[in-house]
């Protein structure tokens, strides 16, 4: 099953800003930097919670 975070990466190769917004704004990430993003999506895709990876990974750990 595709995830999210594959569906957002290939959204944003392909410059398809809108798709990138419609799942940002699905997980609570909209106005988050792309970088940031994925590391949410990635902690989702791991079953855990975005925020805290994020977090977690702005204060020097490593994501998800």
């Amino acid at each position: 099953m595709e995830t999210d975070l594959n569906r957002y990466t290939r959204a944003m190769i392909a410059g398809h800003i809108d798709t990138c917004a419609e799942i940002e704004k699905r997980h609570d990430l909209y106005g988050y930097p792309p970088e940031l993003v994925t590391v949410g999506l990635e902690a989702i895709a791991k079953g855990k919670e975005p925020h805290e990876a994020i977090n977690q990974y702005c204060n020097g750990g490593s994501n998800a």
